[in-house]
């Protein structure tokens, strides 16, 4: 059981969260939920692990529908989705790029909501090409950021902004694992060796990723501290 990508992902959000700390910038709040969303999520998923304790908890959970921690990570995109969206609307002014970025989040969530409903598969499996169609949904969301980024005097100053390495950062995790998870169809038992690609292009990215995050954090906490002792 690899725990290093845990590791990460917890230092990712306290960063975020010694950012809010020192901010109170609330337009910030749903990333950092996000985060700790992560963190809670990957936590509770590891709870497959230990069906061989002999506990009364783990033996329930190993004969309920909840035997599989699929239905954790169905609750995370749906959720995830929707705190990534809410924080970019709050940073985006464009009233046309709000109502598209709301619109893209409704639509990918009620679809996603009423494919499990319909289909009975939401402790079974994971959407069919639930990874594409968040990917769609985040690189709009992140071009009209993008967009707005390029048409204001933000753009001299981008990289002093959290804003710009996360959402830089999560389009491109998104467009470069898509393709991996398109071809889930190949993880099973026969297929060793594109289960160890797999384990270890995901470990890579999400290192990655979540220094990133952290980087982004603290980069911003560095260029708003020397802005206040030039004044």
């Amino acid at each position: 059981m690899n725990l290093i990508h845990h590791y990460v992902e917890l230092i990712a959000a306290l960063c975020g969260s010694f950012y809010w700390f020192k901010t109170r910038d609330r337009r910030t709040l749903p990333f950092i939920w996000y985060l700790w969303l992560t963190v809670t999520v990957e936590t509770l998923a590891l709870y497959p692990y230990f069906y061989d304790i002999d506990n009364w908890f783990f033996n329930y959970l190993e004969n309920s529908v909840m035997k599989r921690n699929t239905w954790l990570y169905n609750l995370y995109s749906i959720l995830g989705l929707i705190l990534v969206g809410l924080f970019f609307y709050r940073h985006i002014h464009h009233r046309l790029s709000k109502n598209i970025i709301a619109l893209s989040v409704a639509v990918s969530t009620v679809f996603t909501i009423i494919y499990f409903i319909v289909s009975g598969d939401f402790f079974k499996m994971t959407l069919p090409y639930d990874m594409a169609v968040q990917t769609v949904a985040i690189f709009i969301i992140v071009l009209f950021y993008y967009r707005e980024l390029l048409q204001s005097d933000k753009i001299l100053d981008f990289y002093k902004s959290h804003i710009f390495y996360i959402g830089s950062a999560f389009m491109l995790w998104n467009i470069c694992l898509t393709p991996l998870f398109i071809f889930d169809g190949y993880f099973n038992p026969s297929n060793s060796e594109f289960i160890q690609f797999r384990i270890n292009v995901l470990l890579v990215s999400n290192l990655l990723l979540y220094v990133c995050y952290s980087f982004a954090f603290l980069n911003t906490l560095y260029h708003k501290n020397r802005l206040v002792l030039r004044k």
